[in-house]
């Protein structure tokens, strides 16, 4: 008999802490589920580890270095349950996770085919939890509840906006595998999965911190072919590829959640109009805030239009100004 939650772990070289996830997985008090762990291309024995630790209690498969979106969609075409959770491998979850998405599902029935829960951090100073720090975004009001907001919150992956953790969602198989991972993102490929998923169906949440967030130092975290996740003209080319892609969906997106996805592609070709000022590139820096002005009409837009276009070296002095004010207030 399948079982009725695959749970599925990508991991790269985390010997050490995928155990711990792996462990927080088989303590659920749900009981019907199956571990699938996708190795991709660990060089530090995490295969030896898992089988010494775990045995036949999950599968295991393992892969070159291809990245987590690749990994997610071989756990995928793997799983046999019914729902499909995942986990990443420095993540935990609390034990009664599991047991509680199925409560708010089974309460919110066919209108969602998805569940996430609220998130505590580790490995950082922040003490709130993620609905805590997203309540001037959205406010989870009810112990479990439906978020009809959800496609509108996951435009702007990370910080405040950061409501639904992909270790913490939960959702049907025949949806997921709808859906899948775009294998050529490789930033916040987490959100624009979860935000595609959203189009097709509706999210309810648990009003519990019921997931652990690792949330250590980037250089830390991302590793492989995740490795360029540091650098920011990557994340701008990431970024923009990503919210192209969520714009040819606006025939099936709210007027709302399109004008958010409108205002988020124009501050990505003002973070280009930046990059390319501080490189003396001054064409592509005309071009990119021409972008960033049709895309999103705005007074500070125009400003920055005119500086670059009539006078860089100002735009130039500008943008570098601004920069050190932000590096200072944080400090």
């Amino acid at each position: 008999m399948n079982p009725k939650v695959s749970v599925v772990i990508p991991t790269y070289n985390r010997a050490a802490t995928v155990q711990n996830a792996i462990q927080s997985v088989l303590a659920q008090t749900f009981f019907d589920l199956e571990v699938i762990v996708v190795d991709d291309g660990s060089s530090d024995d995490t295969g030896k580890a898992l089988r010494d630790a775990f045995g036949n209690r999950i599968r295991y498969y393992f892969q070159r270095n291809q990245g987590a979106s690749v990994a997610r969609n071989r756990g995928i075409a793997e799983a046999r349950g019914e729902w499909i959770a995942f986990l990443d491998s420095d993540d935990l979850w609390e034990r009664e996770k599991l047991e509680w998405q199925f409560r708010s599902l089974d309460q919110f029935g066919p209108q969602c085919g998805a569940c996430y829960t609220d998130v505590r951090l580790f490995n950082h100073s922040e003490t709130r939890t993620l609905f805590q720090m997203a309540e001037e975004n959205y406010r989870h009001e009810e112990t479990m509840g439906v978020n009809p907001e959800v496609m509108r919150l996951l435009v702007r992956p990370g910080g405040a906006g950061m409501v639904v953790c992909l270790s913490s969602l939960l959702a049907r198989t025949d949806l997921i595998r709808g859906t899948g991972f775009d294998p050529t993102l490789l930033y916040s490929q987490d959100s624009e999965f979860m935000f595609r998923l959203a189009v097709l169906t509706g999210f309810c949440y648990v009003n519990r911190p019921l997931v652990w967030f690792d949330r250590s130092p980037a250089e830390i975290r991302h590793v492989g072919v995740s490795s360029d996740w540091n650098k920011m003209e990557f994340f701008l080319q990431d970024s923009q590829l990503r919210l192209e892609g969520l714009l040819r969906l606006s025939e099936n997106l709210p007027r709302q959640v399109r004008a958010v996805i409108r205002e988020q592609l124009g501050a990505i070709h003002s973070g280009w109009t930046n990059w390319y000022l501080g490189n003396r590139e001054y064409a592509k820096a005309r071009h990119a805030i021409s972008r960033a002005v049709l895309l999103d009409p705005t007074f500070k837009f125009a400003v920055k239009w005119l500086l670059t276009w009539m006078s860089p070296g100002l735009a130039v002095r500008t943008v570098r100004q601004r920069e050190e004010d932000r590096k200072g207030s944080v400090v």
